[in-house]
């Protein structure tokens, strides 16, 4: 258990709330700015894939989209929360920020994994079957 013994700080309540926190060293600060800029990286990269997929599945791209938004979100929102906390402003630079951060994007991701397993199969076979009573229907002419 002695492993355990550094991961004492975050147990404790004046870790999070000190509102003049230790700055942050340069190679942490690298290193939460290059998973942050991970976020962004991927929810521009998740963008362009649901924007070419948008016109063959829809549906698919909606679901893209909603993790483009979640990533475009927390990624933001950590670099800015990041600056905060590397111009050691007193009560934006708290660590508190991080922790709700994390918490934001779990609720969030819980929410969107919830909304695949449960709503996206019902609207997609909704879906199916406005295709398959269109394909009888007689077309436009043009």
């Amino acid at each position: 258990m002695q492993f355990l013994r550094g991961f004492a700080p975050l147990l404790d309540y004046h870790y999070w709330l000190n509102s003049y926190p230790v700055p942050l060293g340069p190679s942490l600060a690298g290193g939460i700015f290059v998973f942050f800029a991970w976020f962004l990286l991927t929810s521009l990269i998740l963008h362009l894939i649901s924007h070419g997929m948008h016109e063959k599945n829809a549906l698919k791209a909606d679901n893209l989209k909603r993790i483009v938004h979640l990533l475009s979100t927390i990624g933001f929102l950590g670099l800015l929360i990041l600056f905060f906390s590397y111009e050691q402003l007193p009560f934006l630079g708290m660590r508190f920020w991080f922790f709700l951060l994390f918490i934001l994007f779990l609720v969030w991701l819980i929410r969107i994994i919830i909304y695949i397993i449960c709503d996206y199969p019902k609207k997609k076979s909704i879906q199916e079957d406005r295709e398959r009573l269109l394909k009888y229907l007689p077309k436009r002419k043009e």
